[in-house]
C-alpha cells in the first residue's frame, strides 16, 4: 500500500517547529512520508505560550505536537514513536538486522552528528544572515535573553565548543564529516534509502542533522553537489510524499529482501564508528560517575540536557565534549532490541556490529535507565 493510499488520522495537527531545526526536521519528514495532515508554525503565539509550555513539561523545545483535542507530545522520538504506534509501524523494518541497523542509525545522526551539525551552521559567517531572519520568526513574546536573537546566536556558537568543535579540533571535524558525505554518496547512488526502496526509522534520524543544518545552511549546503549529489536527492526525496525512485535505482518500494544490509551502507556504519564509539564510551564512564555522585538522585527527577564533559581520542587528536543522557535513551532502544532477539538472531546482530567496529556499544548502558514523564526525559 503507498503512502497515499495509507489511511491516517484525519483529526488536524499542529507542529511547533521551524525549517532552522534539526529535530523538527525528523518530524516533517516523518509526517510527509506517512501521509499526517499537519500544519507546521513558529512557537510564538500566546497560546503557545499559555497552554502548549505547560502541557510540555514547561519546556520551550522544537518539535512539539498538539492534537485538536488537546494532546500535547514534546520531542522527535516521541512524536515519531506516538504515531509508528498508531499507523502499525510501517517504517520500522521487521527483520532484526535491518532495524538494528535502522535504530542504531537513528541514534548515531540525531545524536552522534551534533558536533558538525553546530559546526558547519556556527562557524561559517555567510550563514548568518538566513540564521538571523529564522531567528526573528521564532523569538517568543518577552524572550528572556537566552532566546533573544542575539542570546541564541552567543549560547548557541559556544555550543560548537561544548560539542567538541574546538578551533583546534575543526580539521578533524570537516575531514570526518566530508568522508562520511561520500561515504553516504556512494550507498545513495545505489539505493534511495537507506535500507531499500522505502525509508526506515534511521531515515528519519539521519535526516534531521542533514537537512536544517547540513542539507539547508549556505555553507554545508554548497558542500553537497561537489561531494554528496546523491545525499542531495536523499534529501529532497525524504521530503516528498512519493518514493521519487530514480532510474538509477532498480527496487521497489519495500527493505531489501533477505534482510540485508549492502555494503556501502556496513562502509557508513564503520565510519560513524570513528568517532561515535570512543564518545560514547567515555560519555558512558563519566555519566555513571555523576550518578554515582547524585545519592539523592530521585526518581522522575528530570534528565538535563548535559551532566559534565568527557575527553576521548579521535584519530590522534584528544577532544573534549559535553555528556548528554539522552544518548542513552535513544541507543538503549537498540540495545533491548537486540537483547530480547532468539539466539541464533542476535548471534547473527552481533556479528554485523563486529564487522562494522561497533559490537561494543551492545554493553555501553548506564547505571541509571532513563524514562518519560509529562513530557520530559525522568530517571527511574
Amino acid at each position: 500500500m503507498s503512502n497515499l493510499e495509507r489511511k491516517v488520522p484525519v483529526e488536524p495537527v499542529t507542529l511547533y517547529g521551524s525549517p532552522l531545526s534539526l529535530y523538527t526536521g525528523r518530524v516533517r519528514s516523518y509526517f510527509i512520508k506517512a501521509g499526517i495532515e499537519f500544519r507546521e508554525i513558529a512557537p510564538i503565539s500566546d497560546h503557545y505560550e499559555d497552554v502548549v509550555i505547560p502541557l510540555a513539561g514547561g519546556r520551550r523545545g522544537m518539535p512539539t505536537m498538539e492534537f485538536a483535542d488537546g494532546l500535547v507530545i514534546r520531542d522527535s522520538v516521541a512524536i515519531v514513536d506516538h504515531f509508528e504506534a498508531k499507523l502499525g509501524t510501517p517504517y520500522t523494518p521487521e527483520t532484526p538486522k535491518q532495524n538494528t541497523v535502522s535504530l542504531l542509525i537513528d541514534a548515531i545522526a540525531s545524536e552522534g552528528l551534533l558536533r558538525p551539525a553546530m559546526h558547519y551552521r556556527w562557524r561559517y559567517p555567510e550563514n548568518e544572515p538566513l540564521l538571523r531572519s529564522h531567528f526573528e520568526e521564532i523569538t517568543p513574546r518577552d524572550a528572556p535573553s537566552d532566546y533573544t536573537v542575539m542570546g541564541r546566536f552567543k549560547r548557541l556558537k559556544q555550543s560548537c565548543v561544548d560539542l567538541g568543535a574546538s578551533e583546534e579540533n575543526i580539521p578533524l571535524v570537516e575531514s570526518l564529516y566530508l568522508r562520511l558525505l561520500k561515504a553516504l554518496d556512494a550507498h545513495f547512488a545505489l539505493f534511495p534509502y537507506l535500507l531499500g526502496g522505502k525509508p526506515s526509522i534511521g531515515d528519519f534520524g539521519l535526516i534531521a542533522p542533514m537537512y536544517a543544518h547540513l542539507g539547508r545552511d549556505p555553507k554545508p549546503l554548497s558542500l553537497m553537489p561537489e561531494h554528496g549529489i546523491n545525499v542531495l536527492r536523499w534529501v529532497e526525496r525524504m521530503h516528498r510524499h512519493d518514493s521519487n525512485l530514480g532510474a538509477t535505482h532498480a527496487a521497489s518500494e519495500k527493505y531489501l529482501a533477505h534482510d540485508e544490509i549492502p555494503e556501502t551502507l556496513l562502509e557508513v556504519l564503520r565510519h560513524f564508528a570513528i568517532d561515535f564509539v570512543p564518545e560514547t564510551q567515555a560519555a558512558r564512564v563519566q555519566i555513571n560517575d555523576w550518578i554515582q555522585s547524585q545519592p539523592m538522585l530521585q526518581s522522575g527527577a528530570e534528565v538535563k540536557r548535559t551532566v559534565g564533559t568527557a575527553t576521548f581520542d579521535v584519530e590522534g587528536r584528544s577532544i573534549t565534549a559535553a555528556t548528554q543522557p539522552f544518548r542513552f535513551y535513544v541507543l538503549k532502544r537498540v540495545q533491548d532490541y537486540v537483547a530480547t532477539r532468539p539466539d541464533a538472531q542476535r548471534f547473527d546482530m552481533v556479528e554485523l556490529l563486529k564487522s562494522v567496529e561497533m559490537a561494543s556499544v551492545l554493553d555501553m548502558t548506564l547505571e541509571r535507565d532513563i524514562g518519560r514523564s509529562g513530557n520530559l526525559e525522568v530517571w527511574l
